[in-house]
């Protein structure tokens, strides 16, 4: 292949998975050139823009991770394990195997650009003395990752809890991030944000925040801006970075759409090819039947896209939803911690299908232990349709 012309090249490599095209990169100066090129990245997305299938996984929880569904042997990327996987031997690598001392790491959030957000504390002597506390940000596929210093006043006092990171890109190209994190440096009361921007390599500290949303452990990162839930359940709380006038801040405050009716499940959003999504089982008005309603948020209003009958909206349906399949929208999973199993719905007709634990395909697909704890939260971890590359980091 040498001797072929590099946009050749560049046609061949294309129709092959990112994780195997991303090694061609060492076989020669001139695949390396090809690859990285703007016109490979066009060709890749383009061979692979009607597949609509990705790695993804729905994980619990944050420190003690629990890996609940995974798909990972897609034609886009073609890996042969899980993402959660990935992140354990990242962090093993990174953090945990060092002689002289003991780091920690912990996942505390996930982008849509396929990063991850690690809190890392550092110790020395086997964990006998606190040495400093550090933020990192990582791909764990490629296993790119930039360190980040906490801010100094939070080193060794205070409260600061890092819940976000939100992703902006250009033409294929991670142009900018950003990292949120809760702060105080006494009192919970006085609780604001720090934001650390890439662009200019500081954290700023920003003003209070409103009642509504002092309460935030589960961010979803989506097209440049954060997303979570209010105090009280009943708004969508949203940062939203894209904005193009700041001056009353970045937040969004967008209500449910069934807030005069009665809904079966406490709310909860996920994400699908680019947008967030709202399902819940809502009962008619003037009306005994119920129905399985999924919205889309379309230029921060929700729309609604799906509403049938089935048998799951029975007065005695015991599931919780998780997550829509992030490789088919007429797919989305429930999970009954009573019965340990886990049901997809096919949001057309309403047809089930039941899942058991430990659940392993050829394909690539797995479902492992149903066991949850009451409160727990799910993250949906979906690696997007190109390897994206750290930005570099300003000092």
């Amino acid at each position: 292949m040498v001797f072929l012309p590099d946009d050749l090249c560049a046609t061949i490599l294309s129709r092959l998975p990112i994780k195997v095209f991303t090694s061609f990169k060492l076989v020669c100066k001139q695949w390396n050139s090809v690859v990285d090129s703007p016109i490979f990245r066009e060709l890749f997305i383009a061979q692979h823009q009607n597949t609509h299938s990705s790695s993804w996984s729905l994980i619990m929880g944050a420190v003690d991770r629990t890996e609940f569904l995974a798909h990972y042997r897609c034609n886009t990327w073609g890996l042969q394990r899980s993402l959660d996987s990935y992140i354990s031997s990242f962090i093993a690598y990174k953090f945990e195997n060092q002689r002289h001392y003991y780091r920690r790491g912990s996942v505390v959030a996930y982008s849509d650009a396929g990063f991850v957000l690690i809190d890392v504390s550092s110790y020395s002597y086997a964990g006998s003395t606190f040495e400093k506390r550090s933020l990192c940000v990582a791909n764990p596929v490629s296993q790119e990752c930039i360190e980040i210093d906490a801010p100094k006043a939070f080193e060794n006092s205070g409260i600061f809890r890092p819940f976000g990171i939100a992703t902006r890109t250009n033409n294929g190209v991670v142009t900018s991030y950003k990292i949120v994190a809760f702060s105080s440096e006494s009192y919970v009361e006085n609780l604001g944000l720090m934001i650390y921007s890439s662009e200019t390599g500081l954290w700023s500290r920003k003003l209070h925040l409103h009642s509504k949303s002092e309460s935030c452990p589960h961010t979803i990162s989506l097209n440049g801006n954060l997303h979570w839930l209010s105090r009280n359940n009943d708004e969508l709380v949203s940062m939203d970075f894209n904005a193009t006038n700041m001056a009353s801040g970045p937040f969004r405050y967008t209500d449910f759409p069934d807030l005069e009716k009665r809904v079966k499940f406490a709310r909860a959003c996920t994400t699908y090819q680019g947008s967030l999504m709202y399902i819940n089982i809502v009962s008619q008005d003037g009306s005994v039947d119920n129905k399985l309603c999924v919205w889309r948020l379309k230029s921060w209003e929700w729309q609604l896209i799906s509403e049938i009958s089935t048998a799951l909206t029975e007065t005695k349906f015991d599931y919780i939803p998780l997550s829509i399949n992030s490789c088919d929208a007429t797919t989305a999973y429930f999970l009954s911690q009573k019965h340990k199993r886990l049901i997809a719905i096919n949001l057309r007709n309403g047809e089930r299908m039941l899942h058991r634990e430990l659940e392993v395909s050829s394909g690539g697909r797995i479902l492992r232990s149903l066991r949850y704890s009451q409160g727990s939260y799910f993250y949906s971890f979906v690696l997007p349709q190109w390897l994206y590359r750290l930005p570099r980091q300003q000092r």
